[in-house]
């Protein structure tokens, strides 16, 4: 996408992404959502011809294919997804700036997304999914990735927000503008087999635990949690330690090869082998939600992230009765539950204003010319149109948005202070753009998954090797 002032020789001109307008953002989205080519051209009101040929120079634009056709369906490639995430934060930037800085609007102004794209960590319940789509009218577009790899899906562009965990209680920095929202503080607790000598004591401590088979997952920061729960505690790791991914490490807890942690967040893994025992360390991780907040208001964030937490807490009150007739999960329990219910009831989200004409780019474009050549005539000299016409367009425009964008005066005709301020956001969001867009051409197949950290050999392996 190109929205320089100034045209640069032939030679020196980067290579442009235009046209990538709002049009081939919603035609990218509906590819994304239906795939079927017919219904495409239905929601962009479009013939089945002009969505083929629209796709093709889209794909010519960018330089790699962003989308694989049969003669009836299209699906998204992992480039097209990237750019369509890509596309919809610039343009989210462009209103959220619009309204705030041309029309005065407080930050929560922008919009929700009607599909917000996802990756998470732990999995979301259905009932999640569910009520988000009821009560938020937000739709989600769930990816799971193991934890350690959800940072690179927020991080490359693929998606708007994260649901993650981190054993520490600030969320770590991030390349990208992101807010936190805190879901719930997780505590941990031990599963054993029904058998085990522990068993019969409603506490345990980890001291008693380190010299048991143990199975872990990797973090989000690829810190292994086990590994740093012992850690936190003061004791080393535990000899005998298993890492893999959480889907594994359910399987081998269910059939009692090792122990492991549990949480109210986790999924329950529950058989009568098996019981949960509270950890006398009372060790806890914080389970987060991460969004751009360009692209998803704080306030819908933050109900988003309280729905989740009442139904990990319903969850846990229906599989963990046995936790609950202890006095600090009991407490804890409470105190969490009234957190989401007590207080003020939650306004909901707040009012958008009147729905005023999106700035797409050709808008863009005039208002860069007048910016960067200082008045109408050259600005119009610079675009090939009359001064007139100009003038014209940005009247029209003015009047659309509700909102002045030029000052006049017998001396000649200015961007208004609030217009300039608009225009330097628009940079920055271009030149994020811009590399977000071309590091489409560098996404191939999905890379082979990476090996799990391996467990350095015990004393004892290495004297039976």
């Amino acid at each position: 996408m190109s929205l320089a002032p100034e045209p640069t020789p032939v030679a020196e001109r980067p290579e442009s992404l235009s046209p990538f307008g709002r049009d081939d953002l919603s035609l990218l989205d509906a590819v994304g959502q239906s795939g079927d080519l017919g219904e495409v051209a239905r929601r962009t009101g479009t013939r089945h011809a002009a969505v083929q040929r629209q796709l093709d120079r889209l794909d010519r634009a960018v330089g790699v294919p962003l989308t694989l056709r049969s003669h009836h369906t299209a699906r998204l490639t992992s480039a097209g997804q990237r750019l369509l995430v890509a596309g919809r934060r610039f343009f989210h930037q462009i209103d959220l700036a619009a309204r705030v800085h041309l029309l005065g609007h407080g930050t929560e102004a922008v919009d929700a997304p009607e599909v917000l794209s996802i990756a998470s960590g732990e999995p979301l319940l259905e009932e999640v999914v569910e009520d988000a789509a009821a009560l938020l009218g937000l739709l989600l577009s769930v990816r799971y990735e193991a934890p350690h790899r959800v940072a690179g899906q927020l991080t490359g562009y693929h998606v708007d927000a994260v649901y993650t965990w981190g054993l520490d209680p600030q969320p770590p920095s991030w390349d990208r503008t992101l807010r936190a929202h805190d879901v719930l503080d997780d505590p941990l607790w031990v599963i054993l087999p029904r058998d085990h000598p522990l068993a019969v004591r409603e506490t345990v401590s980890l001291a008693e635990l380190r010299d048991e088979t143990w199975v872990s997952e990797t973090g989000p920061a690829c810190e292994i949690l086990v590994a740093r729960v012992f850690q936190s505690a003061g004791l080393p790791a535990p000899a005998r330690l298993r890492v893999t991914d959480a889907s594994v490490a359910r399987g081998v807890l269910r059939r009692g090869d090792a122990i492991g942690l549990g949480s109210p967040a986790q999924p329950a893994v529950l058989d009568p082998s098996l019981v949960r025992r509270s950890l006398a360390e009372r060790p806890y991780r914080t389970t987060r939600l991460l969004v751009d907040p360009t692209v998803m208001p704080g306030t819908v964030a933050r109900r988003l992230a309280g729905l989740i937490a009442d139904r990990q807490l319903r969850r846990f009150a229906e599989h963990h009765q046995d936790l609950l007739d202890e006095e600090w999960w009991a407490r804890w329990y409470e105190e969490r539950s009234g957190r989401l219910t007590g207080g003020a009831p939650d306004p909901g989200p707040a009012p958008a204003p009147a729905e005023a004409r999106k700035l797409d780019l050709a808008d863009l474009r005039l208002l860069r010319a007048v910016a960067a050549h200082g008045s109408i005539n050259r600005a119009a000299a610079v675009l090939s149109i009359s001064q007139s016409a100009l003038t014209r367009r940005i009247h029209r425009l003015e009047r659309s948005l509700g909102a002045p964008l030029l000052l006049r005066s017998p001396r000649g005709t200015e961007l208004t202070t609030s217009t300039r301020r608009f225009l330097r956001g628009l940079a920055r969001y271009e030149a994020e753009f811009r590399v977000a867009a071309a590091s489409c051409r560098t996404v191939g197949p999905p890379p082979p998954r990476d090996p799990w950290p391996a467990r350095p050999p015990t004393a004892a392996g290495r004297a039976g090797a």
